[in-house]
């Protein structure tokens, strides 16, 4: 993914947090993705994400065939916290609605 797609959606992340729908932390991503794949635009993950988190994510991905934007921030656990207003770390998030956000998930594929 290009860096600028990143920057550009991590700079929208708080609006997406405010007005979009976003479930927060790697256990709900992994259910999110088992249960309601065709809700989720895309999912944003930590730079310091939980031990087998990946394989996991890329284990279900690949087995239902999912095409979905699968973004690596920069920004660490607790700064994607703080970007998404949570007061507690948050290493991965999916995207289900990008509400008032200037981004989409077609500009994703770009």
């Amino acid at each position: 993914m290009r860096a600028e797609i990143v920057r550009k959606l991590e700079s929208n992340i708080p609006i997406i947090a405010r007005s979009g729908e976003v479930m927060y932390g790697a256990n709900y991503v992994i259910w999110s993705l088992e249960n309601i794949p065709d809700k989720v635009k895309a999912v944003v993950v930590s730079r310091n994400p939980p031990p087998n988190f990946l394989e996991r994510l890329n284990e279900i991905v690949n087995k239902k065939g999912l095409r979905i934007p699968i973004i690596f921030s920069s920004k660490t656990n607790m700064e994607l916290a703080d970007l998404c207003g949570r007061p507690h770390s948050v290493s991965a998030l999916c995207i289900l609605d990008f509400g008032n956000a200037a981004i989409s998930e077609e500009d994703l594929y770009e």
